[in-house]
């Protein structure tokens, strides 16, 4: 029997004359030279994957011709195809294969729970994060439970392609904030979006308003984005690997490799409480908040990560990072990252791409509940949550204007965009390694 030695998907997407191409058409080459073709459409049947039309079998040679016919960047706009680069490996799983390594039998097998409260918090993670990014993407995000991972209905997208995808959502966002939806550059853009990263739009002719009807729609297309990056970097090996007609168990490497423990000291309790009573601010909406529990965090590679680099630049300061609850268990798995901002309309990214945090408690608390400009509160939860961590921001940089903080300052090790200068009305530090920050405690409020 033949083996699969390489297998491309191409995606053409185009609104010309009324009509609406979303189609794919995918190749599967054998080491014997034989290709199997199948095409149709992207998630047309609004079952959140692929509607195949039709297959067959054919010699390399005319498939390879068909490959370069239909990605000839000399054809109409709804004759062209662009290949989406997804991660090899990563497939659809069974039911079977889901029920046994399904995201709560992760954490189990991951994590050693023993107090009542902490699995409460772990049980509503497990319900409740998800980056949003299913709700965000309209159906076109899938969540594969066996790998913790978000996937396309064509896979998980390489990270090169999200990269470019973000480029293209950048020169969409001045069309959308401007209401510009009937420029023809507009158009093009769009289908280039959606040809790197495929939407459910059905059969007919989408309006893009609806894809993209305001800030807040380019803000969760971000977040969907940075979900797909997170997740291509979680990708884990499969749970069994074929040995003669036997199948060899695999040891899987941990995806949470976090403690997660409620701290009960008074003393500890009380001194970060007052920290956080003594810096908010009645500006921000989420002041009224009261601290309800904390709980302690250590994450061992973020930990380790820190006290290579961070321990060693010094000049640490304790300080607030906000996140939604549909971030945490991310975080939880990895740590904070740094995704791309590039763009005025990424909340929460004034500065440019890198890790924030604030003195200012509510200031953070703002993102942690969705007040800052251009966020939303979603999720059924009613939990907020914010993170205390230690800022290694060694050599600092301070800000001496509005754009003066959009990257790093050649010698330095981080920012200080200080508050009540510049039209700024709150501290925030920017630094701009993951290595440099230590995640300590989880503050839930209530």
């Amino acid at each position: 029997m033949p083996n699969v030695v390489e297998k491309k998907t191409y995606i053409c997407v185009n609104f010309k004359d009324g009509k609406n191409n979303n189609k794919f058409w995918r190749y599967i080459l054998n080491d014997d030279d034989s290709t199997f073709v199948e095409w149709g459409r992207v998630l047309d049947d609004g079952s959140g994957g692929l509607k195949v039309q039709g297959s067959q079998h054919a010699t390399r040679s005319k498939t390879m011709a068909k490959m370069r016919s239909k990605t000839n960047p000399n054809n109409k706009p709804d004759k062209i195809y662009t290949e989406v680069k997804v991660a090899e490996g990563v497939t659809s799983v069974s039911s079977a294969t889901v029920a046994s390594s399904s995201l709560k039998a992760i954490i189990k097998r991951d994590v050693d729970i023993k107090d009542p409260i902490v699995k409460d918090l772990w049980d509503m993670l497990e319900k409740e994060n998800v980056h949003d990014i299913v709700q965000a993407s309209g159906g076109s995000i899938s969540y594969d439970a066996s790998s913790a991972t978000f996937k396309t209905p064509l896979g998980v997208i390489m990270p090169e392609q999200v990269s470019d995808a973000r480029d293209v959502l950048d020169k969409i966002a001045p069309y959308v904030v401007d209401n510009k939806y009937s420029s023809v550059v507009f158009s093009r853009l769009l289908e280039k979006y959606l040809r790197l990263v495929p939407h459910n739009i059905g059969r007919k002719r989408p309006s893009p308003e609806l894809i993209f009807p305001d800030a807040q729609a380019l803000q969760n297309e971000n977040n969907l984005l940075d979900g797909l990056t997170v997740s291509f970097n979680d990708i884990q090996s499969g749970a069994a690997a074929a040995v003669g007609k036997k199948a060899k168990k695999v040891v899987q490497p941990k995806l949470f490799d976090v403690t997660l423990d409620v701290v009960r000291d008074r003393a500890i309790i009380s001194r970060i409480n007052t920290y956080y009573e003594r810096t908010k601010k009645t500006m921000h909406q989420s002041h009224r908040y009261k601290l309800h529990k904390v709980y302690e965090i250590e994450i061992k590679s973020v930990k380790k990560n820190f006290a290579s680099i961070g321990q060693n630049l010094g000049n640490i300061q304790e300080l607030f990072h906000g996140t939604k609850c549909s971030n945490l268990l991310a975080i939880l798995k990895k740590g904070l990252i740094i995704p791309p901002a590039r763009s005025g309309h990424v909340t929460g990214r004034l500065g440019g791409d890198g890790i924030y945090g604030s003195d200012i408690s509510s200031k953070a608390l703002n993102y942690a509940g969705g007040y800052a400009p251009g966020q939303n509160r979603c999720g059924s939860t009613r939990r907020i949550f914010m993170i205390l961590c230690d800022f290694a921001m060694g050599k600092v940089y301070k800000s001496k204007g509005y754009g003066d903080y959009r990257t790093l300052k050649q010698g330095y090790d981080s920012t200080f965009m200080e508050g009540g200068k510049h039209g700024l009305y709150n501290n925030e530090m920017i630094v701009y390694r993951t290595g440099q920050v230590d995640l300590k405690y989880l503050l839930e409020f209530e």
